[in-house]
């Protein structure tokens, strides 16, 4: 079980409209913690953690610098985060071809996140709150299956009643 994982899932699941940059930052995070050791494989896990923060920095600053530009980066990360673990979970493949299909999610997400910017927000953040406590918590199918798909509902159903009530 991945507290720290779980913990930025629960925050993105319930605020991550109300504080995007906080989207954005933990997108850029939990990418650095992903990809930095396949990159980085001989550094400890202190540099990737180093990195792993400094992706994260960069992208709250650049979400305070460029809005609608981070905001579409973090949908197009996001997007192809969420396909990636949805193939992982459901034992899809497609072989050789199975990055486009994440490269769709990717841009799906982009264009969700650009396009209808408030949504978006909230789908795109409940939707990766709920993928990173489902992944957080190392349960296996069915029951990481039904958690994913409960918490993205409740997520939106949160988020989309803190919005009415703004």
């Amino acid at each position: 079980m991945n507290l720290i994982q779980i913990a930025a899932g629960i925050l993105l699941l319930f605020l991550g409209r109300k504080m995007f940059w906080l989207f954005v930052a933990i997108v850029g995070f939990i990418m650095g913690m992903t990809y930095a050791p396949k990159l980085l494989p001989t550094q400890p896990q202190s540099v990737i953690l180093v990195i792993s923060l400094i992706a994260g920095l960069f992208g709250a600053l650049l979400v305070s610098l460029l809005q609608k530009f981070a905001v579409a980066l973090a949908g197009f990360v996001a997007g192809g985060y969420i396909v990636f673990y949805l193939t992982q979970t459901f034992a899809f493949t497609a072989g050789e071809n199975q990055w486009l299909i994440i490269l769709a999610g990717a841009l799906l997400g982009a264009v969700l996140a650009g396009s209808m910017f408030d949504w978006a927000l909230v789908l795109l953040t409940s939707a990766s709150g709920a993928t990173m406590i489902s992944q957080g918590t190392g349960a296996g199918m069915p029951l990481s299956a039904i958690l994913l798909i409960g918490l993205f509902i409740f997520g939106v159903i949160a988020q989309a009643n803190i919005k009415a009530k703004e």
